[in-house]
């Protein structure tokens, strides 16, 4: 077979199929075809050299917001995702049944990156930054999110809900109830934001069903996982326990690495890594979901747990991973070709605290659907000192 596109020599990790080795893959019609031990240039039109890089599942960011333009704190796809090694990028909440028709058209339709959402149980969606979309409990309509949501059915992934005093107010358990009807009408999970909520977790997490997802869950906001202790709360061990995912949402003000650290000491990890991108981050601390991930690197998880972190598992949270988060033959081609550099870096969370690792995962090529996709820049310099010297295309 002659394939459009042969990446050759890389380091492939897969953990959708327990894959950690030198293998060369083969793209043709937008789709994996093949991973072999080696594939001839002479059955190539176009051959990447990945020679001492990670070629990964094209990521999958379970949380961003890009509905530009409409949702306060929304940032344009591409530019923050495909060409930053994101394939499939899921928005939490931005749009509501009230705006979900045109961020169909205008940026789940037009974007390389492959958009998913969870929808806003909140009609209005994430508008504006001074007043809560849920402030005015009206807003909350089970009927007309259960319909937006079946319409757009192959681009919903689920229901998201916000919690925060200056979001909700104290409207939160009411909230949470509509909120979950409605995931559980539609048959699809419900993704929960909390910290600074009015109710503390004791009231709100007993909601969840297996297979729901708590985002933002090492915030440093009131209530939190951690108890006055500095152990995780009983009824945060008990979600998990049940299949509840517990998403990391790093995010302009919801990761803390003193929360993280403290939850890893009790055996708690984050089960999904996502970035949280938006607006008030992109330009730092968050940057992408790279760099997000090397945090967890930083943080002693292996590398091959990490990607699984960024591929497999936030799309079997959404039930996607027959197609997504894998690089099995017959998958679409979203592939991420990475490189593991050494050197300090200086990572930073959203409460400001800073920790210096010494290696970080960069972009290098990525390919959705078979296209191809570099980075337009290369590491922040507030990441690395003196920036990094990236590869040129």
């Amino acid at each position: 077979m002659v394939y459009d596109i042969v990446i050759k020599n890389g380091t492939v990790i897969d953990p959708s199929q327990g894959l950690h080795a030198k293998k060369d893959i083969g793209v043709a019609g937008g789709k994996i075809r093949a991973i072999e031990d080696s594939i001839a240039d002479k059955d190539a039109h176009d051959v990447i050299e990945a020679d001492g890089l990670l070629v990964t599942p094209g990521l999958v960011d379970l949380h961003v917001h890009v509905w530009w333009g409409v949702a306060h704190l929304a940032i344009e796809a591409d530019p923050a995702c495909v060409y930053r090694g994101v394939t499939t990028a899921i928005d939490a909440g931005s749009s509501g049944a009230n705006t979900v028709a045109g961020f169909s058209r205008y940026v789940m339709e037009s974007a390389h990156t492959r958009v998913l959402a969870f929808l806003h149980i909140s009609g209005m969606g994430q508008l504006d930054r001074d007043i809560g979309e849920l402030e005015d409990i009206r807003w909350a309509r089970v009927d007309r999110a259960v319909e937006a949501a079946k319409l757009h059915a192959d681009r919903i992934v689920g229901i998201k809900v916000r919690l925060t005093d200056a979001i909700v107010g104290d409207n939160d358990l009411v909230a949470i109830k509509l909120a979950s009807e409605a995931a559980q009408e539609i048959g699809k999970p419900l993704m929960i934001h909390i910290g600074g909520s009015v109710h503390t977790l004791e009231e709100l997490l007993p909601v969840l069903r297996p297979g729901d997802i708590v985002t933002h869950s090492f915030t440093g906001g009131t209530n939190g996982i951690l108890d006055s202790n500095d152990r995780v709360k009983d009824v945060a061990k008990d979600a998990a326990a049940r299949g509840v995912i517990f998403d990391v949402g790093h995010g302009q003000g919801s990761f803390s690495f003193d929360v993280q650290e403290k939850a890893i000491k009790d055996g708690f990890w984050a089960g999904t890594v996502s970035s949280d991108v938006h607006r008030y981050n992109v330009r730092g601390p968050v940057f992408d979901l790279m760099t997000t991930l090397s945090k967890y690197l930083y943080l002693g998880r292996s590398l091959d747990d990490v990607i699984a972190l960024g591929t497999t598992l936030p799309a079997r949270a959404v039930h996607l991973d027959d197609h997504i988060g894998t690089l099995q033959v017959g998958a679409d081609a979203d592939v991420s070709i990475i490189e593991l550099r050494e050197g300090p870096v200086t990572f930073t969370d959203a409460r400001g605290a800073t920790r210096d690792g010494k290696q970080h995962l960069v972009p290098v090529e990525t390919l959705r659907a078979g296209r191809r996709f570099s980075p337009q820049h290369s590491v922040h310099p507030h990441l690395v000192g003196q920036g990094g010297h990236g590869h040129s295309h």
